[in-house]
């Protein structure tokens, strides 16, 4: 039988694609949506990097560390994101990727270490030194995010914030809630969290689209 694995990835590489290609041509570009843009472009490129992996059979070391680094910064690029949406404006805001950098360079030095162990048509799963640190870092950005997003929600906001709030929560449950309960159902999960969060991310990255679509607001860098 041929081989389908990683096929599904590839699938939702496409369709980012599309999503970015028609946000460069029809959104405002503010500040705001322009790292929104990013943060899907980086959801594309996992994915592509899974595909080639999976699919393509270029299962060595350095395609391991392209597909683990980039997916490395899409927690920060979320909660910079929100950050500067909600108008948290501190040039120590980008401290938040200093723990991206450094697995950046960790991974980098003991890339040998790297391996995918198993390719399925819907997912993959690593081996990577520093699992449960990096798990923590992994989560935390987007825990915060969660928390800022529910916080201003229960503020005084004007409609229009208020809309969007609303509309990136919901994005955010919809990814997360259904792979925190994996994470509590399947003994193995962990193994396989990245890759499977990231298919799930695929409605935060449709969630980001339609955002980045309604947010007519410019907002200086």
């Amino acid at each position: 039988m041929e081989n389908f694995d990683g096929i599904f990835s590839l699938f939702i590489a496409c369709v980012e694609i599309v999503l970015i290609i028609n946000l460069l041509i029809f959104s405002e570009k503010n500040f705001v949506n322009k790292i929104f843009i990013l943060t899907i472009f980086v959801l594309f490129l996992y994915q592509f990097w899974e595909f080639l992996i999976c699919f393509a059979g270029l299962d060595n070391s350095i395609f391991i560390y392209a597909a683990i680094t980039t997916i490395t910064f899409l927690p920060p690029l979320v909660l910079f994101s929100v950050l500067n949406l909600y108008e948290f404006k501190s040039k120590a805001n980008l401290l938040i990727f200093i723990p991206a950098l450094f697995f950046t360079g960790y991974y980098f030095i003991y890339m040998n270490q790297l391996e995918a162990t198993k390719c399925a048509v819907m997912y993959a799963a690593y081996y990577y030194p520093l699992g449960d640190l990096y798990g923590v870092f992994y989560y935390l950005p987007v825990l915060i995010s969660i928390i800022i997003i529910i916080k201003k929600i229960r503020s005084p906001l004007d409609k229009t914030k208020k809309e969007q709030s609303v509309i990136l929560l919901t994005g955010f449950l919809l990814t997360f809630v259904p792979s925190t309960i994996l994470y509590f159902v399947y003994p193995n999960y962990t193994e396989i969290v990245e890759s499977v969060l990231c298919k799930f991310a695929f409605i935060l990255a449709l969630t980001f689209f339609y955002f980045v679509l309604k947010n007519k607001t410019s907002i200086p860098k």
